[in-house]
Protein backbone atom coordinates (compact mmCIF):
# COMPACT_ATOMS: atom_id res chain seq x y z
CA UNK A 1 0.00 0.00 0.00
CA UNK A 2 2.74 2.40 0.83
CA UNK A 3 4.32 1.82 -2.76
CA UNK A 4 0.93 2.36 -4.03
CA UNK A 5 0.78 5.82 -2.10
CA UNK A 6 3.60 6.75 -3.09
CA UNK A 7 3.46 5.99 -6.90
CA UNK A 8 0.16 8.18 -6.71
CA UNK A 9 1.84 11.05 -4.67
CA UNK A 10 4.21 11.31 -7.80
CA UNK A 11 1.45 11.26 -10.66
CA UNK A 12 -0.13 13.93 -8.32
CA UNK A 13 2.39 16.34 -8.86
CA UNK A 14 2.80 15.93 -12.41
CA UNK A 15 -0.12 16.66 -12.89
CA UNK A 16 -0.43 19.84 -10.85
CA UNK A 17 3.47 20.38 -12.58
CA UNK A 18 1.40 20.54 -16.00
CA UNK A 19 -1.30 22.06 -14.86
CA UNK A 20 0.95 24.58 -13.74
CA UNK A 21 2.29 24.53 -17.52
CA UNK A 22 -0.67 25.08 -18.83
CA UNK A 23 -1.48 28.02 -16.93
CA UNK A 24 1.04 29.63 -17.80
CA UNK A 25 1.01 29.01 -21.26
CA UNK A 26 -2.51 30.46 -21.28
CA UNK A 27 -1.53 33.90 -19.31
CA UNK A 28 1.02 34.38 -21.55
CA UNK A 29 -1.02 33.89 -24.84
CA UNK A 30 -3.93 36.08 -22.85
CA UNK A 31 -0.88 39.06 -21.67
CA UNK A 32 0.39 38.75 -25.78
CA UNK A 33 -3.05 39.24 -27.13
CA UNK A 34 -3.77 42.21 -24.59
CA UNK A 35 -0.36 43.85 -25.80
CA UNK A 36 -1.44 43.99 -28.98
CA UNK A 37 -4.57 45.46 -28.38
CA UNK A 38 -3.01 47.95 -26.57
CA UNK A 39 -0.35 48.29 -29.34
CA UNK A 40 -3.54 48.82 -31.99
CA UNK A 41 -5.53 51.43 -29.78
CA UNK A 42 -3.04 53.57 -29.68
CA UNK A 43 -2.29 53.74 -33.64
CA UNK A 44 -3.71 54.21 -36.99
CA UNK A 45 -6.44 51.34 -37.76
CA UNK A 46 -5.07 50.80 -40.76
CA UNK A 47 -2.07 49.36 -39.56
CA UNK A 48 -1.53 45.48 -39.57
CA UNK A 49 -0.07 43.36 -36.77
CA UNK A 50 3.24 42.70 -38.82
CA UNK A 51 3.76 46.21 -39.19
CA UNK A 52 3.97 46.74 -35.36
CA UNK A 53 5.36 43.32 -34.45
CA UNK A 54 8.36 44.96 -37.25
CA UNK A 55 8.62 48.32 -36.73
CA UNK A 56 9.25 49.62 -33.13
CA UNK A 57 9.17 53.30 -33.59
CA UNK A 58 5.88 54.60 -33.43
CA UNK A 59 5.80 58.14 -35.13
CA UNK A 60 2.93 60.70 -34.60
CA UNK A 61 1.97 64.19 -35.41
CA UNK A 62 -0.86 66.31 -36.31
CA UNK A 63 -1.65 68.18 -40.12
CA UNK A 64 -2.59 71.64 -39.66
CA UNK A 65 -3.49 74.50 -42.11
CA UNK A 66 -0.73 77.31 -42.92
CA UNK A 67 -2.61 79.21 -40.25
CA UNK A 68 -0.93 77.09 -37.75
CA UNK A 69 -4.25 76.46 -35.59
CA UNK A 70 -6.89 74.63 -38.06
CA UNK A 71 -6.77 70.77 -37.97
CA UNK A 72 -6.59 69.13 -41.43
CA UNK A 73 -8.58 65.61 -41.92
CA UNK A 74 -7.51 63.20 -44.65
CA UNK A 75 -3.98 64.28 -44.99
CA UNK A 76 -1.84 61.89 -46.69
CA UNK A 77 1.41 60.55 -45.35
CA UNK A 78 3.61 59.00 -47.49
CA UNK A 79 6.29 57.12 -46.23
CA UNK A 80 9.33 57.06 -48.58
CA UNK A 81 12.66 55.03 -48.28
CA UNK A 82 15.24 53.98 -51.27
CA UNK A 83 12.62 56.34 -53.89
CA UNK A 84 9.88 53.53 -52.67
CA UNK A 85 6.62 54.51 -50.66
CA UNK A 86 6.51 52.10 -47.96
CA UNK A 87 3.62 53.29 -46.49
CA UNK A 88 0.50 55.49 -46.88
CA UNK A 89 -0.95 56.52 -44.00
CA UNK A 90 -4.24 59.62 -43.41
CA UNK A 91 -4.70 61.81 -40.45
CA UNK A 92 -7.96 61.79 -38.69
CA UNK A 93 -10.67 64.04 -38.23
CA UNK A 94 -8.63 65.97 -35.92
CA UNK A 95 -5.14 66.10 -37.93
CA UNK A 96 -3.60 63.48 -36.08
CA UNK A 97 -1.84 60.53 -37.59
CA UNK A 98 0.34 57.66 -35.94
CA UNK A 99 2.09 54.85 -37.84
CA UNK A 100 5.35 52.50 -37.01
CA UNK A 101 8.45 52.35 -38.27
CA UNK A 102 11.59 49.98 -38.25
CA UNK A 103 15.19 51.57 -38.16
CA UNK A 104 16.95 53.88 -40.79
CA UNK A 105 16.48 56.49 -42.98
CA UNK A 106 13.13 57.40 -43.94
CA UNK A 107 11.76 60.84 -46.05
CA UNK A 108 8.34 61.87 -45.87
CA UNK A 109 5.39 63.58 -47.52
CA UNK A 110 2.82 65.20 -46.12
CA UNK A 111 0.06 66.41 -48.24
CA UNK A 112 -3.43 67.36 -48.76
CA UNK A 113 -4.27 67.40 -52.60
CA UNK A 114 -1.77 70.19 -54.22
CA UNK A 115 -0.48 71.54 -50.65
CA UNK A 116 2.49 69.80 -49.45
CA UNK A 117 5.28 69.23 -46.86
CA UNK A 118 8.16 67.21 -46.95
CA UNK A 119 11.10 66.18 -44.50
CA UNK A 120 13.68 63.66 -43.77
CA UNK A 121 13.77 61.47 -40.10
CA UNK A 122 16.53 59.10 -38.90
CA UNK A 123 15.58 56.35 -36.83
CA UNK A 124 18.64 55.11 -35.10
CA UNK A 125 20.04 51.82 -33.54
CA UNK A 126 20.38 53.53 -30.25
CA UNK A 127 17.03 55.51 -29.61
CA UNK A 128 16.51 57.52 -26.34
CA UNK A 129 12.73 56.78 -26.88
CA UNK A 130 10.65 54.57 -29.45
CA UNK A 131 7.83 57.30 -29.79
CA UNK A 132 8.78 60.19 -32.58
CA UNK A 133 6.62 63.00 -32.39
CA UNK A 134 6.56 65.21 -35.47
CA UNK A 135 4.58 67.92 -33.53
CA UNK A 136 2.05 70.02 -35.38
CA UNK A 137 2.92 69.77 -39.20
CA UNK A 138 1.96 72.40 -41.41
CA UNK A 139 2.25 72.92 -45.61
CA UNK A 140 5.16 75.01 -47.18
CA UNK A 141 4.23 74.12 -50.95
CA UNK A 142 1.04 75.24 -52.03
CA UNK A 143 -0.10 75.14 -55.53
CA UNK A 144 -0.81 77.85 -57.93
CA UNK A 145 -3.65 80.02 -57.12
CA UNK A 146 -5.80 82.91 -58.67
CA UNK A 147 -8.58 84.49 -57.33
CA UNK A 148 -10.64 86.54 -59.57
CA UNK A 149 -12.45 89.73 -57.82
CA UNK A 150 -16.10 90.06 -57.68
CA UNK A 151 -18.76 92.11 -56.09
CA UNK A 152 -20.78 89.89 -53.37
CA UNK A 153 -18.05 87.13 -52.78
CA UNK A 154 -14.66 87.27 -50.95
CA UNK A 155 -13.38 83.77 -51.33
CA UNK A 156 -9.68 85.77 -51.02
CA UNK A 157 -10.16 86.46 -47.57
CA UNK A 158 -10.87 82.89 -46.41
CA UNK A 159 -7.33 82.04 -48.07
CA UNK A 160 -5.62 84.44 -46.34
CA UNK A 161 -6.86 83.70 -43.18
CA UNK A 162 -6.32 79.94 -43.62
CA UNK A 163 -2.57 81.08 -43.50
CA UNK A 164 -1.82 81.35 -47.40
CA UNK A 165 0.04 84.45 -46.75
CA UNK A 166 3.88 85.64 -46.72
CA UNK A 167 4.49 85.75 -43.08
CA UNK A 168 7.21 88.76 -43.47
CA UNK A 169 5.21 90.95 -45.41
CA UNK A 170 1.51 89.82 -44.94
CA UNK A 171 0.76 89.95 -48.64
CA UNK A 172 -1.15 86.89 -50.27
CA UNK A 173 0.40 83.92 -51.48
CA UNK A 174 -1.71 83.99 -54.51
CA UNK A 175 -2.61 86.24 -57.40
CA UNK A 176 -5.25 88.37 -57.08
CA UNK A 177 -7.29 89.11 -60.50
CA UNK A 178 -9.38 92.31 -60.96
CA UNK A 179 -12.97 90.35 -62.30
CA UNK A 180 -14.80 94.35 -61.91
CA UNK A 181 -12.84 97.50 -63.34
CA UNK A 182 -12.68 96.74 -66.79
CA UNK A 183 -14.97 97.33 -70.22
CA UNK A 184 -17.12 95.11 -70.58
CA UNK A 185 -20.55 95.60 -72.20
CA UNK A 186 -22.67 97.94 -70.51
CA UNK A 187 -25.63 96.16 -69.93
CA UNK A 188 -24.17 93.06 -67.94
CA UNK A 189 -21.81 95.65 -65.81
CA UNK A 190 -25.62 97.49 -65.09
CA UNK A 191 -27.10 94.14 -64.03
CA UNK A 192 -24.62 93.43 -61.55
CA UNK A 193 -26.73 94.10 -58.38
CA UNK A 194 -27.64 91.15 -56.21
CA UNK A 195 -31.58 91.66 -55.57
CA UNK A 196 -31.39 94.77 -53.08
CA UNK A 197 -27.66 94.49 -52.14
CA UNK A 198 -25.68 97.42 -52.69
CA UNK A 199 -22.74 97.16 -55.25
CA UNK A 200 -19.20 98.03 -53.43
CA UNK A 201 -15.93 97.96 -55.41
CA UNK A 202 -14.38 96.10 -52.35
CA UNK A 203 -16.12 94.05 -50.27
CA UNK A 204 -12.98 91.90 -48.81
CA UNK A 205 -13.12 92.07 -44.46
CA UNK A 206 -9.25 92.63 -45.23
CA UNK A 207 -8.80 95.93 -46.45
CA UNK A 208 -5.18 94.95 -47.96
CA UNK A 209 -6.64 92.58 -50.07
CA UNK A 210 -6.86 94.27 -53.49
CA UNK A 211 -5.77 92.76 -57.19
CA UNK A 212 -1.96 92.60 -57.44
CA UNK A 213 -1.13 91.78 -60.94
CA UNK A 214 -0.83 93.92 -64.19
CA UNK A 215 -3.46 92.02 -66.16
CA UNK A 216 -7.44 91.62 -65.54
CA UNK A 217 -10.02 88.52 -66.13
CA UNK A 218 -10.36 89.69 -69.87
CA UNK A 219 -6.97 89.18 -69.93
CA UNK A 220 -6.34 86.32 -68.39
CA UNK A 221 -9.15 84.60 -70.57
CA UNK A 222 -7.09 85.84 -73.91
CA UNK A 223 -3.67 84.38 -72.72
CA UNK A 224 -3.69 80.59 -72.41
CA UNK A 225 -0.46 80.27 -71.63
CA UNK A 226 -1.25 82.63 -68.62
CA UNK A 227 -4.19 80.95 -67.70
CA UNK A 228 -2.52 77.34 -67.58
CA UNK A 229 -0.11 79.13 -65.03
CA UNK A 230 -2.53 77.75 -62.27
CA UNK A 231 -3.69 75.03 -60.46
CA UNK A 232 -6.74 76.90 -59.40
CA UNK A 233 -8.95 79.36 -60.16
CA UNK A 234 -11.62 81.11 -57.99
CA UNK A 235 -13.95 83.17 -59.68
CA UNK A 236 -16.18 85.08 -57.24
CA UNK A 237 -19.68 85.73 -57.13
CA UNK A 238 -20.69 88.97 -59.06
CA UNK A 239 -17.49 88.94 -61.64
CA UNK A 240 -17.67 91.13 -64.58
CA UNK A 241 -18.37 88.41 -67.42
CA UNK A 242 -21.06 88.07 -69.77
CA UNK A 243 -20.15 83.86 -70.10
CA UNK A 244 -19.74 84.33 -73.75
CA UNK A 245 -18.39 81.16 -75.77
CA UNK A 246 -14.91 82.52 -75.76
CA UNK A 247 -14.60 82.86 -72.27
CA UNK A 248 -15.94 79.73 -71.37
CA UNK A 249 -13.81 77.71 -73.84
CA UNK A 250 -11.02 79.24 -72.56
CA UNK A 251 -12.52 77.72 -68.90
CA UNK A 252 -13.42 74.82 -70.36
CA UNK A 253 -9.90 73.86 -71.39
CA UNK A 254 -8.24 74.82 -68.57
CA UNK A 255 -10.56 72.67 -66.91
CA UNK A 256 -10.55 69.75 -69.02
CA UNK A 257 -6.50 69.99 -69.18
CA UNK A 258 -6.23 69.59 -64.93
CA UNK A 259 -7.44 72.94 -63.67
CA UNK A 260 -9.62 73.20 -60.82
CA UNK A 261 -12.59 75.97 -60.54
CA UNK A 262 -14.04 77.48 -57.75
CA UNK A 263 -17.06 79.42 -58.83
CA UNK A 264 -20.51 80.43 -57.23
CA UNK A 265 -24.43 81.70 -57.42
CA UNK A 266 -24.27 84.17 -59.99
CA UNK A 267 -21.37 82.49 -62.24
CA UNK A 268 -23.57 79.72 -63.29
CA UNK A 269 -24.22 80.48 -67.02
CA UNK A 270 -20.12 79.20 -66.56
CA UNK A 271 -20.93 76.09 -65.83
CA UNK A 272 -24.01 76.15 -68.58
CA UNK A 273 -20.91 76.57 -71.29
CA UNK A 274 -19.55 73.63 -69.73
CA UNK A 275 -22.23 70.98 -69.85
CA UNK A 276 -23.09 72.33 -73.34
CA UNK A 277 -19.43 72.00 -74.43
CA UNK A 278 -18.96 68.48 -72.67
CA UNK A 279 -21.63 67.48 -73.50
CA UNK A 280 -22.75 66.26 -69.86
CA UNK A 281 -25.64 68.17 -67.97
CA UNK A 282 -23.43 68.19 -64.47
CA UNK A 283 -25.88 70.77 -63.04
CA UNK A 284 -29.28 71.86 -64.12
CA UNK A 285 -29.96 75.62 -62.71
CA UNK A 286 -33.44 76.67 -61.81
CA UNK A 287 -35.63 78.73 -63.92
CA UNK A 288 -36.68 81.14 -63.88
CA UNK A 289 -33.04 82.52 -63.05
CA UNK A 290 -31.67 84.49 -59.63
CA UNK A 291 -34.93 83.43 -58.40
CA UNK A 292 -33.50 82.51 -54.76
CA UNK A 293 -35.33 83.89 -51.76
CA UNK A 294 -34.57 82.14 -48.52
CA UNK A 295 -31.50 83.79 -47.11
CA UNK A 296 -30.77 81.57 -44.43
CA UNK A 297 -31.39 77.39 -44.34
CA UNK A 298 -30.87 74.55 -41.54
CA UNK A 299 -28.86 72.48 -44.20
CA UNK A 300 -28.09 68.70 -43.81
CA UNK A 301 -24.75 67.91 -44.20
CA UNK A 302 -24.46 64.93 -46.71
CA UNK A 303 -20.53 63.80 -46.32
CA UNK A 304 -19.60 62.21 -42.89
CA UNK A 305 -16.07 63.61 -43.26
CA UNK A 306 -16.81 67.35 -43.45
CA UNK A 307 -19.45 66.69 -40.79
CA UNK A 308 -16.91 64.95 -38.16
CA UNK A 309 -14.68 68.37 -39.29
CA UNK A 310 -17.15 71.16 -38.07
CA UNK A 311 -18.36 69.13 -35.38
CA UNK A 312 -15.01 67.82 -33.61
CA UNK A 313 -12.89 70.55 -34.20
CA UNK A 314 -15.40 73.25 -34.24
CA UNK A 315 -18.90 72.55 -33.04
CA UNK A 316 -20.89 73.72 -35.52
CA UNK A 317 -22.96 71.10 -36.40
CA UNK A 318 -26.10 69.80 -34.88
CA UNK A 319 -27.65 66.17 -35.55
CA UNK A 320 -25.51 66.28 -39.36
CA UNK A 321 -26.82 69.91 -39.25
CA UNK A 322 -25.01 73.27 -39.96
CA UNK A 323 -26.81 76.68 -40.77
CA UNK A 324 -26.08 78.38 -43.92
CA UNK A 325 -26.45 81.91 -43.98
CA UNK A 326 -24.53 83.77 -46.45
CA UNK A 327 -27.13 83.55 -49.26
CA UNK A 328 -28.14 87.04 -51.35
CA UNK A 329 -30.85 88.33 -52.69
CA UNK A 330 -32.03 86.36 -56.09
CA UNK A 331 -29.70 83.55 -55.50
CA UNK A 332 -28.88 80.62 -58.24
CA UNK A 333 -31.14 77.86 -57.21
CA UNK A 334 -30.03 74.26 -58.38
CA UNK A 335 -32.66 72.58 -59.89
CA UNK A 336 -30.82 69.44 -60.15
CA UNK A 337 -27.81 67.53 -60.78
CA UNK A 338 -26.65 64.38 -62.26
CA UNK A 339 -26.25 61.90 -59.82
CA UNK A 340 -23.29 59.56 -61.62
CA UNK A 341 -20.74 62.39 -62.25
CA UNK A 342 -21.66 64.90 -59.32
CA UNK A 343 -21.06 65.05 -55.69
CA UNK A 344 -23.51 66.77 -53.41
CA UNK A 345 -21.90 68.11 -50.11
CA UNK A 346 -25.42 70.00 -48.61
CA UNK A 347 -28.90 70.76 -48.81
CA UNK A 348 -31.69 72.23 -47.37
CA UNK A 349 -34.61 73.92 -47.62
CA UNK A 350 -35.06 76.74 -49.17
CA UNK A 351 -38.00 79.11 -51.14
CA UNK A 352 -37.80 80.62 -54.66
CA UNK A 353 -40.09 82.15 -57.29
CA UNK A 354 -41.50 79.78 -59.53
CA UNK A 355 -42.06 80.28 -63.43
CA UNK A 356 -45.62 82.07 -62.10
CA UNK A 357 -43.70 84.17 -59.96
CA UNK A 358 -45.19 82.31 -56.80
CA UNK A 359 -42.86 81.65 -53.63
CA UNK A 360 -42.15 78.44 -53.56
CA UNK A 361 -40.36 76.05 -51.46
CA UNK A 362 -38.57 72.63 -51.87
CA UNK A 363 -35.39 70.55 -50.54
CA UNK A 364 -32.41 71.78 -52.78
CA UNK A 365 -28.49 70.35 -52.94
CA UNK A 366 -26.70 73.60 -52.25
CA UNK A 367 -22.78 72.87 -52.84
CA UNK A 368 -21.38 70.29 -55.14
CA UNK A 369 -17.70 68.77 -57.01
CA UNK A 370 -17.27 67.02 -59.92
CA UNK A 371 -14.80 66.11 -62.24
CA UNK A 372 -14.56 67.34 -66.09
CA UNK A 373 -11.74 65.95 -68.18
CA UNK A 374 -8.20 65.71 -66.26
CA UNK A 375 -9.45 68.91 -63.77
CA UNK A 376 -12.51 69.68 -61.70
CA UNK A 377 -14.84 71.83 -60.80
CA UNK A 378 -16.42 72.97 -57.18
CA UNK A 379 -19.87 75.56 -57.43
CA UNK A 380 -22.46 76.36 -54.46
CA UNK A 381 -25.27 78.82 -54.32
CA UNK A 382 -24.09 80.41 -51.17
CA UNK A 383 -20.74 82.28 -50.63
CA UNK A 384 -18.67 83.91 -48.63
CA UNK A 385 -20.27 87.57 -47.51
CA UNK A 386 -17.29 89.06 -45.07
CA UNK A 387 -18.69 91.16 -43.06
CA UNK A 388 -17.99 89.85 -39.40
CA UNK A 389 -14.13 89.32 -38.10
CA UNK A 390 -13.12 85.51 -37.58
CA UNK A 391 -14.70 82.33 -39.10
CA UNK A 392 -18.52 82.00 -39.71
CA UNK A 393 -20.00 78.50 -40.19
CA UNK A 394 -19.95 79.55 -43.84
CA UNK A 395 -16.21 80.54 -43.89
CA UNK A 396 -16.04 77.01 -42.43
CA UNK A 397 -17.08 75.07 -44.60
CA UNK A 398 -15.47 76.71 -47.42
CA UNK A 399 -12.31 76.51 -46.04
CA UNK A 400 -12.73 72.50 -45.42
CA UNK A 401 -13.65 72.39 -49.17
CA UNK A 402 -10.46 75.05 -50.40
CA UNK A 403 -8.53 71.92 -49.44
CA UNK A 404 -10.68 69.55 -50.42
CA UNK A 405 -11.25 70.85 -54.03
CA UNK A 406 -7.60 70.47 -54.16
CA UNK A 407 -7.54 66.48 -54.26
CA UNK A 408 -9.64 66.94 -57.32
CA UNK A 409 -7.08 66.28 -59.76
CA UNK A 410 -5.48 63.30 -57.51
Amino acid sequence: MPKIESIMHVHFKLILINLEILILLFMKRILYFIAIALIFSCSNESLDESLINNNPFNITGKIIAPNGIDPISEGKISVVSNNAIVQEIFSDTSGNFSFFLDYGNYDLVISKGLFKTESSILLSDNPDSFNYDLGDVSFDQFPNIGVVTGYYDNIESILYDIGLVNPIDGTPLFDIIDGVNFNRNSDEISNHNHGNERIIQNTSKNTGLEPNVDFNFSDLLNNVSLLNEYDILFLNCGLNTDADTEDSASLYNFVNNGGILYATDWTYPILEKFSTLSGNEFLTFQQPYKSGQSLSTEATILSSELNDWLSINFDLTIDNTVIIDEFLNSWQVVADYNISSVIAWLDGYVEYNDENGELVGDNKELAFTFLLGDGGVFYSSFHTENDEDGFTCVDRVMEYMVFELSTLTQ
